[in-house]
């Protein structure tokens, strides 16, 4: 069952997030590492990889940007017995992974120069809070980063059902009753400038069938089916069948030659000034 502050727990605990995570991060690495470019513009910096799963992204960071420290907090020890399984320390100098709570991270203030949160906040209740421990771990000066998921900017066409009602009504109504938020990614750019962080950015990237193969796309939703169709179905109330034909019908629409398919995803930077320092603090 779920906490309250962690309502997708389960399912982010399920086997098939670690399918779903390195399916997502090769369909979305391309377009989001740019980005990233100008947060790690130099090497050798402290990076803390907040929600990070089965080490997917904090790897990848390791091999591109040669940072000195990249440390992956997750709650769920089974994400990290199955992150340091993939990824050796030797192959990946300064790469660790420590099981922890983002809500109440164990690092002293202003540790790391970088903390990045993916596909996290939706699953908590109070994402203010992983935010404000993530602007008290970091340096003024340094980089906040997310990739903030808001489940009302996935669109598909053609479809039997109605895709909107399904993300709206059926994972919404999940969502709320076991206490997460599938709409967070709409409010981080005015959660980071009540922090008064300076140079908030926000891009789109544009998870598609025109930029992405529709088979590795589908790929993402088949995975999305497998881990979360009976939390759905549980916290929503709609039988697993129902649930299911409403996966389906997403996964047939992307694949078909004359689909479209898009899931638009808010990467978000900010940087953090002394101003951010003393609100986090107070709060």
């Amino acid at each position: 069952m779920p906490t309250k502050t962690y309502g997708q727990r389960e399912p982010m605990e399920n086997e098939a997030m670690e399918h779903t995570l390195e399916t997502q991060a090769r369909a979305i690495w391309p377009q989001e590492k740019p980005y990233l470019r100008k947060i790690f513009n130099r090497t050798g910096l402290r990076v803390l990889d907040v929600g990070c799963g089965t080490g997917e992204i904090s790897s990848r960071i390791v091999k591109e940007f040669s940072p000195r420290e990249v440390v992956g907090l997750d709650l769920a020890e089974v994400n990290l017995l199955r992150a340091r399984e993939r990824f050796d320390p030797a192959r990946y100098p300064g790469l660790s992974f420590l099981q922890g709570d983002a809500t109440e991270i164990q690092f002293e203030d202003n540790r790391f120069d970088v903390a990045l949160c993916r596909h996290m906040l939706q699953a908590v209740s109070e994402p203010q809070k992983v935010i404000r421990e993530m602007v008290r771990v970091v340096r003024p000066g340094g980089w906040l980063y997310f990739l903030a998921e808001d489940y009302g900017m996935l669109f598909f066409h053609p479809t039997m059902y109605d895709a909107d009602e399904f993300f709206r009504e059926f994972g919404g109504k999940a969502a709320q009753r076991s206490g997460s938020n599938l709409r967070h990614g709409r409010t981080m750019p005015s959660k980071l400038m009540e922090l008064r962080c300076s140079e908030i950015e926000v891009n789109y990237l544009c998870i598609d069938t025109l930029r992405v193969d529709r088979k590795l796309l589908a790929q993402i939703f088949i995975h999305w089916r497998e881990g979360f169709e009976r939390w759905i179905s549980e916290y929503s109330g709609q039988p697993l069948d129902d649930v299911r034909n409403r996966f389906n019908d997403i996964i047939e629409c992307t694949l078909r030659p004359d689909g479209y398919a898009v899931w638009l995803i808010p990467s978000i930077s900010a940087r953090i000034t002394e101003e951010s320092k003393q609100i986090a603090a107070n709060d």
